[in-house]
C-alpha cells in the first residue's frame, strides 16, 4: 500500500473529565499517521474544557450545547475528511496497534465495510474486569446479541454515503442500530482477533444508568429496522423490570428460573405475527 489513508476519529463528551485525558492521550499517542481527531464536547463544565484546550493544536474540538452523543458524532464525521472512520467515547481507551491493524485488514479486504477486534472492560480506575462479548460476524447472533464492541470498530466513509448517518432518535443505542441497518443494507463485517480498545464502565455510564430506555430503544429500532424484536431483548426487558423496577414485576419467575425465558416467548410472538412475520423465528430470516 502506497501512503496511509486518513483516518478520522470522533469522541463525544459530556462531563467527563475524570477520564477525558486518558481517552485523548490514547488517540494522540497512537503512532498512526495520518490520524484526523476530533473531540466534540456538549458544553461540559466539570474542567473539560480546560483539559481539552491544554492540547494546544495539537487537538481539534469545539464545546457546546448538542442534541446527545449522535448528534455529537454526525458533526464531527460531516466535519471529518477520512476514509476509514470510527468514534471512541471520552470514557474508553483505543490500544496501540489498533488503528494500524484496522487499516491493514481493510486495505487487505476491499469487498469489506466494517472490522472490529476484541474489547476489555475497566472500571474507573483502569483495572480490567472481563473481556467484552465479542465474536465472529453471525447476522442471526446479531439480531439476539450486539457482539461488536464499538470502541474496538472501524468502517469505511462510503458506508455513510450508502446508509446515512448515526440514527439521533438512537441516541442511546446510536451504534447497535446502525450495525443493524449497515446489515440490512449488506454490508460486509469482519472480526480481527486483536485487542483494539478498552471500554469503561462506572456508574455514571449510559450502559449503567438508562438500562430501562436503552432496552426500550432496542426493541423499537428492531421493530423499525426488522420487522420483530429478538427474543433475547424481550428476556432482558424482563429481567430489568424484576430486578431493577421490582413493585409488582418482582413477581416474574425467579432468577434462575427458565420460565422468563418461555415468558419472553409471547411478546416476541405477538409482535411477529403482528407485523406480519412467521410464527416461529427460522434461522436465516432475520429479516422477517
Amino acid at each position: 500500500m502506497g501512503s496511509n489513508p486518513l483516518v478520522s476519529i470522533i469522541t463525544p463528551s459530556f462531563q467527563q473529565a475524570d477520564y477525558l485525558r486518558q481517552c485523548i492521550d490514547s488517540v494522540l499517542g497512537h503512532g498512526y499517521q495520518p490520524i484526523e481527531y476530533h473531540v466534540c464536547d456538549g458544553g461540559s463544565i466539570d474542567g473539560s474544557v480546560d483539559i481539552l484546550r491544554s492540547y494546544g493544536i495539537r487537538l481539534e474540538w469545539d464545546s457546546q450545547p448538542d442534541g446527545g452523543q449522535a448528534a455529537a458524532i454526525n458533526v464531527g464525521l460531516r466535519k471529518s475528511q477520512g476514509q476509514i472512520v470510527g468514534f471512541l467515547n471520552s470514557d474508553d481507551v483505543l490500544l496501540p496497534g489498533a488503528v494500524g491493524s484496522a487499516v491493514r485488514t481493510l486495505a487487505a479486504h476491499p469487498e469489506v465495510d466494517i472490522v472490529y477486534g476484541r474489547a476489555t472492560v475497566i472500571d474507573e480506575q483502569g483495572r480490567a474486569l472481563r473481556p467484552a462479548p465479542v465474536q465472529s460476524f453471525d447476522a442471526d447472533v446479531l439480531v439476539q446479541h450486539c457482539f461488536i464492541a464499538q470502541p474496538a470498530a472501524f468502517w469505511r466513509r462510503s458506508l455513510h454515503e450508502k446508509i446515512g448517518w448515526f440514527a439521533e432518535e438512537f441516541d442511546h443505542t446510536l451504534d447497535y442500530e446502525f450495525w443493524i441497518r449497515a446489515m440490512q443494507a449488506g454490508a460486509k463485517f469482519l472480526f480481527v482477533d486483536e485487542e483494539w480498545a478498552q471500554a469503561r464502565e462506572h456508574a455514571q455510564a449510559k450502559s449503567q444508568r438508562l438500562r430501562g430506555e436503552i432496552l426500550r430503544q432496542i426493541r423499537e429500532l428492531q421493530l423499525r429496522r426488522l420487522g420483530y424484536c429478538g427474543r433475547n431483548w424481550w428476556e432482558q426487558h424482563l429481567r430489568y423490570l424484576r430486578d431493577e423496577k421490582r413493585g409488582i414485576w418482582r413477581l416474574l419467575p425467579g432468577r434462575r428460573d427458565q420460565r422468563l425465558y418461555r415468558l419472553a416467548w409471547w411478546p416476541y410472538v405477538f409482535w411477529r405475527r403482528k407485523l406480519g412475520g412467521p410464527l416461529f423465528y427460522r434461522p436465516g430470516h432475520w429479516r422477517a
